[in-house]
């Protein structure tokens, strides 16, 4: 159906989370309406919700995700600076053990947010909620996918809610219903078949709480401690949030889970690899009681290599590609994926074709691309691990040698994280890591690499302070002892 005015009729969007908000937001543009399916009822404000139980945990946002959200919100991160959240510096901002060595510290690095996802949706689902072509319905699950006689176009869902069965038409369906995504259920009903599934087992646990934010401290804004594998199984994160709090997150791989009582806690982060974030939390005061979280596996479910795929359907978000949270990369990607179907639209509205000349499918393979760099990063640092079930590709060792060496190499050469920082946070692609400098400098850390020892070659030990401090800044109760 076309509409004079934005173009397209109805657009169907499964699941209200932060993939869900988002797909509405930039389908706002292109539709007369837009309608949110919604199984849960949302909380009336900033709370986490049973349908989203990793809510409760550390989010990271990259530079990337950042600048899609200011660019659908255009004052939202202002408003949040206002209420509280910090944007910060990552490279001044950090302090960040990775792979056991400390990165560089300067001036000039990538831009994030540090939010609590509950507060981060809330102030969004505000923002898409009040759009006035935009309709949420809550309490409706969707069933399954509606279609022309013929099979090869998806024209709506049938939904169970309050009042029973019922169908939604929908010109174009999104599926952004998270892991729990019934759509290979739904394909394979429909002939198509089930795409194929790729899993990193990894067995995770994250148990996380907030805490209150020592008066004065300014060191850092985010502190992230994860050793070396395959020798350390555990990580841990510090991070502001909105309300003057710490969230402080544990977690740990393959069964090694922190536990939820009190003690536990402490004495899980005391076993990290530095007792960096022990120090600062030991005497800190707790504002939540622990809770925990437990992930399986990393999951992609590769749509875009189906031999058929209906018209008029999408899938984005964990629903497509549910990445290891630990790297943060998960809410960021969303967002990409989210303007990729921005542009997509538009570009359908734009050609003789509309909606349904392999818009789909066009949009699978597209997003496959904004998946694949991440996934590849985030898995080969995650089958360092010998417990790690899945696929090991080829030529691993020598590349987990060379990544190991890059990370380290950043932990003393500034222009090399600059560079790192580069393609973590999405401001260049992985060519960002071939430019010759970075390559000649990666080469001759190499072949120090095989003569020097280690703990001579990076900074295995030293918080690094602030950019123009001397000192290595020492947990909050030090600091007011020394005083």
């Amino acid at each position: 159906m076309q509409s004079s005015k934005r173009g397209f009729g109805q657009a169907v969007v499964i699941g209200g989370s932060i993939a869900g908000l988002l797909s509405a937001r930039v389908l706002s543009d292109h539709f007369e309406k837009v309608i949110i399916l919604e199984r849960d009822p949302f909380p009336e404000g900033p709370e986490a919700r049973k349908s989203t139980p990793q809510g409760r945990h550390i989010h990271a946002l990259l530079e990337a995700g950042l600048k899609v959200l200011d660019g659908l919100f255009p004052d939202l991160v202002q408003e949040l600076v206002r209420e509280g959240v910090d944007i910060v510096d990552l490279a001044r901002d950090a302090a960040w053990l990775q792979s056991g060595s400390w990165k560089a510290r300067y001036e000039g690095g990538p831009q994030s947010i540090l939010v609590s996802r509950p507060f981060l949706e809330w102030k969004v689902r505000g923002r898409v909620t009040a759009l006035p072509n935009v309709e949420v319905k809550q309490g409706f699950g969707v069933e399954e996918l509606l279609t022309d006689a013929a099979r090869t176009r998806v024209t709506g869902v049938k939904v169970k809610g309050p009042d029973g069965e019922q169908t939604v038409e929908g010109d174009l369906v999104v599926d952004s219903s998270g892991r729990g995504s019934r759509a290979p259920h739904w394909l394979e009903l429909l002939g198509y078949g089930r795409p194929e599934e790729e899993h990193v087992g990894i067995d995770l646990g994250y148990t996380s709480r907030f805490y209150e934010r020592p008066a004065g401290f300014d060191d850092w804004k985010i502190l992230v401690v994860n050793g070396r594998a395959p020798e350390a199984r555990r990580a841990g994160f510090i991070s502001n949030v909105e309300g003057g709090r710490w969230i402080v997150s544990l977690n740990g791989y393959f069964g090694d889970h922190a536990p939820t009582d009190d003690a536990g806690f402490l004495e899980f982060a005391r076993g990290l690899p530095t007792p960096h974030l022990y120090e600062y939390i030991r005497h800190a005061k707790p504002l939540t009681a622990p809770v925990s979280h437990k992930i399986q596996a990393s999951r992609w479910m590769h749509y875009e290599k189906m031999a058929r795929f209906p018209e008029g359907f999408v899938l984005l978000g964990d629903a497509v590609c549910a990445l290891n949270p630990v790297f943060g990369q998960g809410m960021t990607v969303i967002g990409l994926g989210a303007r990729l179907l921005g542009e997509q639209v538009a570009q359908a509205r734009n050609s003789s074709g509309g909606l349904h000349q392999g818009l789909g499918r066009s949009f699978q393979k597209e997003l496959s691309k904004i998946i694949g760099t991440c996934w590849f990063l985030t898995t080969t640092l995650d089958l360092a691990h010998p417990q790690t079930r899945g696929k090991r590709p080829i030529g691993l060792k020598g590349l987990l040698w060379s990544v190991q060496n890059m990370i380290d190499l950043t932990s003393l050469d500034v222009k090399s994280c600059m560079a790192f920082y580069d393609v973590l946070h999405m401001r260049k692609g992985v060519e960002g890591l071939l430019q010759p400098g970075f390559v000649a400098a990666l080469m001759a850390y190499n072949a120090k690499s095989l003569v020097v020892p280690r703990e001579k070659r990076a900074n295995l030990t030293t918080l690094p302070p602030p950019p123009g401090r001397k000192r290595s800044p020492a947990p909050p109760d030090q600091q007011d002892a020394a005083a």
